[in-house]
Order: C-alpha cells, then structure tokens, then sequence
C-alpha cells in the first residue's frame, strides 16, 4: 500500500501543473504566462536536446567545423596520409626488388638458377570469336553509297613517290673564300676541311636550312649546325661570333656566322667545314669550290 501511495504521489508531482508568469514590474501586469507540469517539462527539455544533438552531428558531418573537433584530421593530414601509403607500398616494392637481387647473387654464388624479380602474369582476357553475320540491305540504297563514296576525296589512296637525290646537283653556296690548309682525311678523323681567310670575314649558309644547335665548346670555341633538306647538316666551328640562333630560318648564301680563332683546337683565324649526309662524313671539296 504504500508503495502504490509513494508512486501516485509521484504521478501526481509529474502531472502537477504550474503557472509561469512574466509580470511587468511597475504595473504588475501579466505580460506573458504559460501553464506548464514536469512531466511536460521534461518531453520539451528531451525534445530540444535531441533536437540539438541531431543538429550537431548534420555540422560535424557535412560542414569544415569538423576539423575544429580535436584529434579529427584536415585536409592536409589527410593528404599526408595518403603521401605516406603510397611512398610505404614503393618503399616495400624496392624492398621486395632488393631482396630477390640479393637471392639471385646468392643462387649465382652456389651456381643454381636464378629466380626472377617478378612474375610475368598475362592478365588480358582469352579473346572471344565473334561471328558477323552478313545482312541483306536495300539494292537501291547500297547502290546510292557506293555512287557518293566513288569520288569522295577520302577514299584515294595516295601514294608517296619518293625522289631521286643527287648531291652532285645541289648548288652549295662557297662558306668562305680562302686557302684550304688542312684537307679531309678518314685516316686522321678529319672529317672536314679548314680554310684560312682574313679575320672578321663573314661566313656563308651552303643552303638554305634551319639553325639546329648554338653554342660554345672548350675544343672548338663558338660553333653552329644548320639541317637542310634531304638529310644533310652543315657544320661550322672557331667561329668569333655567331649571328644566328638556334631555331632561326636561313637562306643559301646567308651569313651566319664571323670568321675566328676561338677553341684550343686551333692555330689562327680559319673555319672548320663539315659537311655530312645520313649522319655520314662528305668530302667538301667534291661538291663545293674554295
């Protein structure tokens, strides 16, 4: 009995209902009231709570404000993260290499076969045999695409025909009027010629060509290679200075460059004239006149 006694009076507290009252302190007037009980109290503190904790969770979630929690990770860690994986599956990968290398020398050592550093598995799949079936299709149509394809450009086959080259009817410009002192000889790997003329003289493109490489060697001081048509490259070296640069256009006769003394490889002022086709050394004087 007074157990039942103790749980009504507890009903009862739970349903008691109070009036909450806001009063206008120099009127005394009611302002705002609301009648409320515990127990419903307590259904609008746990609706509100779980109506905040939902709210929360929706921020953490799906908003930056998760990376304010502590302990949570950011962007940049993450990227780290990732960072750190990949270099530990390389890092492991060289480990596996070094290992079997090591393996192998031992085998080598004890005269047994060597093992491969990794497995060649085919991974493609067996192709599968497809069978086309032939359709029958519309005579009159079939005919149509066969009359508009016959003169379409498209369709020609175009085949190149190659042209004769003759070396000995190219016109080589002269580079450089002077003496040849030094002729070209296999013997010696001298691929070239060295002709002496006067300081400051202009030296000549052979034809027309473009500029491929510029520059400045211990041996043969400031140099410049022009490439021409039908696979030929001129060669120019000791030159004082250059006037062209790599990637410029010249025409046969152009000057290209000033006659000079510069590299350790010379023994006064001269050009050293290469001349080869199909990456194979010519004799100059068998094409030009000095």
């Amino acid at each position: 009995m007074e157990k039942e006694k103790t749980k009504r009076k507890f009903i009862h507290k739970l349903r008691s209902r109070y009036r909450l009252v806001i009063l206008n302190e120099d009127t005394l007037e009611d302002v705002w009231y609301a009648v409320l009980s515990r127990m419903n109290m307590i259904l609008w503190l746990g609706f509100i709570s779980v109506i905040l904790v939902a709210v929360g969770i929706i921020l953490v979630s799906f908003t930056p404000l998760r990376e304010y929690i502590p302990g949570y990770p950011n962007g940049d860690i993450k990227w780290l993260y990732m960072q750190n994986a990949l270099k530990t599956d390389s890092l492991e990968q060289q480990i596996q290499v070094r290992d079997n290398y090591i393996e192998n020398i031992r085998q080598i050592l004890k005269g047994k076969d060597t093992n491969k550093h990794f497995d060649n598995i085919d991974t493609t799949e067996a192709v599968l045999n497809i069978v086309i079936e032939e359709h029958q299709f519309d005579p009159e149509l079939q005919q149509q695409v066969d009359d508009a394809e016959k003169y379409d450009v498209q369709n020609y086959e175009f085949v190149q025909i190659e042209e004769k080259f003759d070396l000995n009817k190219l016109h080589f410009y002269c580079p450089l009027k002077g003496k040849v002192t030094n002729n070209f000889d296999t013997k010696t790997d001298h691929f070239a010629i060295d002709v002496v003329s006067n300081l400051n003289e202009p030296i000549l493109s052979v034809l027309d060509g473009t500029v491929i490489l510029t520059g400045w060697t211990l041996e043969a001081g400031y140099i410049i290679l022009i490439q021409h048509r039908n696979e030929l490259i001129s060669v120019y070296k000791h030159n004082s200075q250059l006037l062209k640069q790599m990637g410029d256009r010249v025409l046969a006769g152009e000057a290209v460059a000033i006659v000079g003394n510069t590299g350790e490889y010379t023994t006064g002022s001269h050009l050293h004239f290469e001349l080869w086709h199909k990456g194979k050394p010519l004799n100059p004087i068998d094409y030009i006149v000095f």
